[in-house]
């Protein structure tokens, strides 16, 4: 019960944060690069500062020691000495109900959250900066920006009361510290629940802070999942082929983006430090949201045309889609990455460079895989051959199993297997015998030069023998006495059968030069020679393909 009361202050005192203080901060303007460049400038800025004059930060004798022991001071919660950096004379009765403790406190937190001072840019001549339009006794160090107005921030020089002068925030910026922290500020609840927890500090972040970070995170994954199921059960409404597909990306790219977007919200009411909004707006998790999701819809795109394709009896280009979504994907992560190093504040020209060095580098090691790459895509395209086809490329004649990226594999007549690269395959010529649409039946017949009239009866009986079989076409059919050569006749005979069958097409043929046999008998003809081929010999095609015989 008191955990469950803890998490409810917890949440009631983050929701009552102003919410007109965190619409108001502004985007951060630095790179995660550029701040822990500038940190480092500091930190060393410090280092030599402290080595040169020990007591500089002390003596408050320069705008810039001033602001370093400012710094060192908060650092090590040193609080009673911070009263000696706030010009508290002549201000108005109402502050002096705030200890020095509080008002750099609120004044702190306000600095983190703009991150208003460059101290690197902070002049160390004792006079101050002189040519900035000024008085000589004060210095501008920054600006705080509130929903209406813009606070400046001054250092200002003034007597010690020992006869010298030092460094102090003026009066005038100190009477503006109220008005900065009841617009910018976290509420009362924030603050008792910072003194209850144990005190820590992790990247600018306060303990409550990392605190409701932690839950925010822990609460904003199943608030995703609920959000992810009610779109997905919208989307399953409308009439679909692939619910699984559609499934699959609600449950986790989008919930994935869906959830980022959340913690996103729920963290922007944090009132982060400007450091810790660089840092987490640079570490990615937002790009990598983006990429999930537009991943995911790549992928219920493809599986989307995939069903298309399978559904319009187009199935050949599914193995086109698959590695052409890869390569589109691929170069959506390239973009993302390369957008979130400019925004991180990496030197883009190096990477770029480097990437172009080493896409060449690649362009030539895969010259060979691109080709075929290039190939196959020709043969999905133009589709002189699909899987299933008996084709002859080259010498080599067979059924085509399977296009891929790189080969295609045919499967040849006495069963064994050829592998030719995409880019041989795509480029000779290639005949596809399994888009004739009939099979030419061409044959020329030599035999001994017998009378006229025998010579017109034999004609005859061959020509209504074509005629009759229902499985030749009767406007192809041509027989005709070619030719005496060497004192024999040739005959020659041409026609088309009505079919793409090859074992179909010899059985006709078989039946065809029994009736030339018997025709011949008839007429007492007789053959003096081997019949002459002119096409190629037809190959016995035990899955029932070939050529013409």
């Amino acid at each position: 019960m008191p955990h469950i009361l803890h998490l409810l202050v917890l949440i009631t005192c983050i929701t009552a944060l102003p919410a007109a203080a965190q619409s108001d901060i502004e985007s951060p303007e630095l790179s995660a690069r550029e701040l822990i460049e500038q940190e480092k400038e500091t930190e060393k800025l410090v280092e030599e500062k402290a080595s040169s004059d020990p007591d500089a930060f002390r003596e408050q004798a320069t705008p810039l020691a001033a602001m370093l022991g400012l710094r060192e001071a908060m650092r090590s919660k040193d609080y009673e000495s911070l009263g000696k950096y706030l010009d508290r004379r002549y201000i108005d009765e109402a502050l002096e109900q705030y200890s020095d403790e509080q008002l750099l406190r609120a004044l702190g937190y306000v600095f983190n959250l703009q991150n208003i001072i460059d101290v690197t840019t902070l002049s160390d001549d004792p006079e101050g900066s002189l040519g900035d339009g000024l008085p000589s006794y004060r210095d501008r160090i920054g600006s705080v920006r509130l929903q209406d107005e813009e606070i400046p921030i001054y250092l200002q020089r003034v007597p010690d009361g020992k006869g010298g002068r030092v460094w102090k925030l003026s009066n005038a910026t100190v009477a503006r510290i109220p008005d900065m922290w009841e617009e910018l500020g976290y509420s009362d609840a924030a603050i008792k629940l910072g003194d209850w927890l144990p005190e820590f500090r992790f990247m600018g972040m306060q303990n409550w802070q990392i605190a409701s970070l932690v839950l925010f995170f822990l609460l904003a994954w199943p608030l995703a999942g609920l959000v992810s199921y009610l779109l997905m059960r919208l989307a399953l409404l409308v009439p679909n082929r692939f619910p699984l597909g559609i499934q699959h990306f609600f449950r986790r790219p989008m919930r994935f983006f869906i959830f980022i977007v959340i913690a996103k919200l729920l963290i922007d009411q944090l009132g982060l430090s400007m450091t810790a909004r660089i840092l987490l707006e640079s570490s990615g998790i937002e790009y990598i949201a983006f990429t999930v999701l537009i991943l995911g819809l790549l992928s219920l795109l493809r599986d989307y045309q995939i069903r298309k394709m399978q559904h319009a009896g187009n199935a050949h280009y599914v193995a086109l889609l698959k590695p052409f979504t890869t390569i589109v994907k691929i170069i959506v992560v390239t973009v993302i990455a390369l957008v979130w190093a400019k925004r991180a504040g990496y030197d883009m020209s190096t990477i770029l460079a480097g990437l172009g060095v080493g896409s060449l580098a690649v362009a030539l090691a895969a010259q060979k895989t691109l080709e075929n790459v290039i190939g196959a895509v020709t043969l999905y395209t133009a589709r002189p051959v699909s899987a299933g086809d008996f084709c002859r490329f080259g010498d080599v004649t067979g059924v085509v199993e399977e296009i891929g990226l790189r080969s295609t594999i045919i499967r040849t007549l006495d069963r064994s297997m050829v592998v030719i690269p995409n880019s041989v395959f795509s480029s000779v010529e290639i005949e596809n015998y399994s888009q004739r649409d009939r099979i030419r039946f061409f044959r020329r017949y030599q035999i001994q030069v017998p009378g006229a009239a025998q010579m017109r009866a034999l004609l005859e009986d061959i020509r209504g023998l074509l005629a009759a079989n229902e499985n030749v076409l009767e406007d192809t059919i041509s027989v005709r006495f070619e030719d005496i050569v060497n004192g024999n006749a040739i005959l020659r005979l041409d026609a088309g059968v009505a079919t793409t069958d090859f074992q179909v097409f010899l059985a006709v043929a078989e039946e065809i030069n029994i009736g030339i046999l018997a025709a011949a008998e008839k007429q007492d003809c007789v053959f003096t020679g081997p019949a002459r081929l002119n096409q190629d010999p037809a190959p016995a095609a035990s899955d029932g393909q070939g050529t013409d015989a």
